[in-house]
């Protein structure tokens, strides 16, 4: 009796003991595919942004992740060739209320056509398209890895999400959604038609109105992140972004509206306290952080006071980058009193230089005391692209 008391233990034992398997070998199968992705992947958000040295190496980390993203239903944009991604299917284009062309740009086979909303250029693979399951394009950037870019994402959720997203001042693009793998965090962003940097390009045809529209509104933008305490510090042309180029040029009329500008890429941002006094919100050095920590590797533009070692402050700094941007291609519009007004933002003094809000100010006295009329013609531009 006793033997068969053992030999019934041993069975119920044994069949526990394969019923626990059953129910754990998913499980453990699922964590261990998790982290053999996890382990394939940049350990520091500097390697995210230089995974090596070609574009070989930039592809393998977002092939990795595939099964990430299509496990949320996101289609990964595919590389076309060099640093250029395609959408998955060209005869989807449906509007996000972000990009747009002009009516003469509808053609196919057109110069800065539609077409051209289904690709887009990346500075660094921090960022990829996707396609939704409803076929809307959206962005996807790598915000945090470990213990790095948790300021980035706390910037983004304070200005990005929530009511303030929805103040008209506020030009900072809206986050979406954000979603974890591991230790890593994505924030979701709409795909916007283009950077800043297009209106200075030798295809658009933009008037000085539309250039200055855009001037008036990231400097907007700026005044508002100012007011909450945060300096952008990386504030140049290309992290504006654009919903489309008016090239008032081609119709000799006055636009009925306007695209609007949005700021992007807070990785080396700076926030201070609201209890800090005004005088001691200052920083020294040039703005390293996030994925861009190596100084030899610093390649953007320097106004004087970053050179020193003395304190000086971001938010004046965040004034001659967006100016700057505008020096480099030698920008004209021809009319004096708003000419003084942007040569003020690349003042050499960060002391006298205007802040973003009397820039501002300053911009719209200069720009409302002209008839619009005034400011349809061509600006006066040196096209380095």
């Amino acid at each position: 009796m006793e033997s068969h008391l053992i030999l019934f233990a041993s069975l119920f034992a044994g069949t526990c003991l394969v019923t626990a398997a059953y129910h754990l070998y998913p499980k453990l199968r699922r964590q261990w595919a998790i982290k053999a992705i996890r382990d394939q992947l940049p350990l520091d958000l500097d390697t995210w942004r230089m995974p090596g040295s070609g574009r070989e190496d930039e592809e393998r980390v977002w092939q990795v992740l595939d099964p990430v993203l299509r496990q949320r239903g996101l289609k990964p944009w595919s590389n076309s060739w060099g640093c250029t991604l395609k959408s998955p299917d060209d005869n989807i284009l449906l509007s996000n209320g972000y990009a747009y062309v002009t009516k003469h740009r509808q053609r196919v086979g057109t110069l800065a056509s539609a077409m051209r909303l289904q690709r887009f250029q990346y500075l660094n693979p921090l960022i990829r398209i996707v396609r939704t399951p409803d076929d809307h394009d959206m962005a996807v950037r790598v915000i945090t890895v470990k213990g790095e870019g948790h300021n980035h994402l706390s910037i983004l959720r304070k200005i990005a999400t929530g009511h303030q997203s929805l103040i008209q001042e506020n030009h900072a693009l809206p986050m979406l959604a954000e979603f974890s793998f591991e230790d890593i965090t994505f924030g979701m962003f709409p795909k916007v038609g283009g950077t800043m940097q297009d209106a200075f390009c030798f295809w658009a045809k933009n008037s000085v109105g539309d250039i200055l529209d855009m001037l008036m509104q990231a400097l907007e933008g700026l005044a508002f992140i100012h007011d909450l305490n945060i300096a952008h510090r990386d504030a140049f042309h290309n992290n504006f972004l654009v919903q489309w180029q008016p090239e008032s040029l081609i119709t000799q009329t006055h636009p009925v509206c306007r695209p609007r500008v949005y700021l992007i890429d807070f990785e080396v941002a700076v926030e201070f306290s609201a209890q800090q006094p005004m005088p001691d919100r200052l920083v020294t050095g040039y703005p390293l952080g996030g994925s861009f920590t190596d100084l030899a590797e610093y390649s953007r533009p320097c106004p004087p006071e970053m050179k020193t070692l003395k304190p000086y402050s971001p938010f004046k700094l965040d004034v001659w980058q967006l100016g700057q941007s505008f020096d480099f291609v030698q920008f004209k519009t021809t009319i004096p009193s708003i000419d003084l007004v942007i040569s003020s933002l690349v003042d050499p003094d960060w002391e006298t230089r205007p802040s973003a809000q009397e820039a501002l100010e300053r911009m719209i006295a200069a720009v409302c005391s002209l008839p619009p009329t005034a400011l349809l013609i061509p600006p006066s531009i040196v096209d380095p692209y």
